[in-house]
Parts: C-alpha cells; structure tokens; sequence
C-alpha cells in the first residue's frame, strides 16, 4: 500500500509543517528536561542490577536471618534456612521454572514504585504444615493438582505476615519500606503485574527439615529499584553500627588505656629559610617566653595555664581548657589546680 492512499497531499502538507516548526524551536519543551536529557543506556540494565547486588545481597542475609528466627516461632521448632544466590531472569523464565501449584503473590513495597512477587512453593507449604502439627516428615505428594485447602491458605497468610515483617526489618538501614498484600494466585502464568519481559532480580530461600525443604523466592523487576538506586549505592559507603553495652564499654576502656604524646608548648618563633641557612655554632636567638604555656596532646591544644616549678620538677599549672575540635566536652573531673609533676618539651 503507497503513501498517497493512506494520506493525502494536504494532510502530508499539514504533518510537513508541524514538523518543520517544531524544528525552528517552536515546539514546547517539557518542564522534565529544562536541565536536558538525561544519558541512558538501554542496553545497560543488567549491567545496572549488577552494581546493586552486594546491597541486595546484604538485604537478602538480613531477610533470611529474620525469617529464621520467625519461623521459629511460628512451628516451634528449628528449621534450616539457607541463602540462595540472587539470579537475573526473565518473569517467563521464573514462571517455568515454577511448579504447579504454587503461591504467587503480588506484593507492594511501598515507596518502591511497582508491584513485586513473593512465592512459596508447594513444598514449603507443606513443610510448614505438617511441622506446625507435629508431622513425622513424611513426604507428601498429591496424586493430582489440586488447589490449596482451607488450613494450607490460612498459614500462606500467615508466611506472608512473617515474610512482610522480616522484609520491612531487613530493608530498614536502607530505606524504609512498607509491604502490601495485592493478589494471589496459584498458577503462575495467571499473573499479569508484571511485563513478562522485564529482567527480575530473584532472590531465593531454601528451608528444609529432615527429609522435606521448600523454597521462598523473592522476584523484584529492577525497575522499582531505579527510583532508590543512588540511595542504595551510597549505603555501601555507609557504615551500619549495632552497639551494644559491651562494646561500648570495651572501646571507652581502650581509649582510656591509649597512649598519646603530651608536650608543653611554650613559645616558637619565624625564621626565613634563608636565615636558618645561615646559622653557625655559637649563635644566639632571643625568645620571649609568655606567663603562660599551652598544653598539646597529639599537636592539638587542650589546656593553657601557668608554666613554672613543683617539687623540683618542671610542671604546667592548669588555669583553662581550650577549645576542643570535633565538638568534644571537657572531662566531667576537672584537671588539679595545684602544681604537679610533669616534664614539659620547649
């Protein structure tokens, strides 16, 4: 089919000179890139995800640290969960590589902009309900698909409470999140949140006891990672302190314990370089000592007060503190006023 029989003359004409104006500046330009467009790879994406792994992967640890001890709690009983490597994949490819039934859910971790997929597969339910009740381990394999029963539906809501818990725990140092409940399913090529093409990074847990073991995956499209991606970059540089009163305790006592180098400043005074140069043996430089001296710890100064003689010794008389960098606070024992031993460097 030709041009002319799906526009006419004056409809190309019309096309032709909007384009032509929009080509001398008339067009308006949207308010988004007043700063100019911003560079982007299309072909880059994996190569995006790749940088964010070692924060996903400190994430994932964390989720499954957690989990752990939830599901404690909920069986009563110790469970083995192992982290799984995160994988890059289609949503097709984790789709197939899905046994049916399983359960799919369509979670939203808020403000993470876009849905993700939590499943649990059938194993693991049936894991989790036959601890909870006592079960020998016995395995159980159903002679047909069927759907999930009553009690089987009532503890996937109950992993999915844990799981959001645990997810909102382990994101916390980075971001806070709040997770949603949007759809389930049981078939997984039922779900259409997700662009069936988009790259996923899908983080897997394996529990198991005895004979039996399930898994947990966690599928997130990276484009709900975009908005954030900078703030998690960033947390690689960050530390995440956990104190605790022991190491509280245990580092104040090896400051207290530290050595540092003490000197008196008393005076100081210029010379050119090329005055120093020329200075033989047996010359004398005058230097006017002030009333008072400067105490240093470390080149810093601390303390200023009186320089003179205790006991025989020479000693520095404490009048005041100084300034101290970094916002510190004088000790809450204040120094002794009177004269005490101390070997001062001029």
């Amino acid at each position: 089919m030709s041009s002319e029989e799906i526009l006419s003359q004056e409809e190309r004409a019309a096309l032709m000179e909007v384009v032509s104006k929009k080509a001398r500046g008339g067009g308006v330009i949207p308010s988004v890139f007043r700063d100019g467009p911003l560079p982007y790879d299309l072909a880059s994406q994996d190569y995006a995800i790749n940088s964010l792994l070692p924060v996903l992967d400190t994430i994932h640890e964390r989720f499954a640290h957690r989990l752990r001890i939830g599901l404690f709690e909920l069986v009563r009983r110790d469970l083995i969960v192992t982290v799984g490597a995160i994988e890059r994949c289609s949503y097709t490819d984790l789709t197939t590589s899905l046994s049916t039934p399983c359960s799919v859910n369509v979670v939203s971790m808020n403000p993470l902009s876009g849905p993700a997929l939590l499943v649990f597969d059938q194993e693991l339910i049936f894991m989790i309900v036959d601890t909870f009740f006592g079960g020998t381990g016995r395995l159980y394999k159903s002679p047909s698909v069927r759907e999930f029963t009553t009690t089987e539906t009532r503890f996937i809501q109950r992993l999915l409470k844990l799981s959001f818990d645990c997810l909102e725990e382990a994101w916390e140092p980075f971001t806070r999140i709040q997770c949603a409940h949007q759809n389930s399913e049981n078939k997984p090529q039922f779900i259409t949140a997700l662009n069936p093409t988009e790259l996923l990074a899908v983080s897997s847990v394996h529990i198991s006891r005895d004979n039996l073991s399930g898994t947990l995956h966690l599928a997130m499209p990276y484009s709900i990672l975009e908005p954030i991606r900078k703030a998690l970059l960033d947390s690689l540089s960050k530390e995440h302190p956990n104190p605790t009163p022991q190491s509280t305790e245990r580092l104040y006592a090896g400051v207290r314990d530290s050595e540092v180098d003490v000197r008196c400043f008393l005076a100081g005074f210029e010379l050119l370089f090329s005055e120093l140069l020329a200075l033989k043996i047996g010359d004398v430089i005058s230097v006017n000592i002030p009333d008072e001296a400067t105490l240093q710890v470390e080149n810093v100064s601390v303390y200023q007060g009186r320089y003179g003689v205790a006991q025989g010794w020479r000693a520095l008389k404490i009048d005041q503190p100084l300034g101290l960098p970094g916002g510190w606070t004088e000790p809450a024992t204040a120094p002794p006023t009177d004269f005490a031993p101390f070997t001062a460097t001029a």
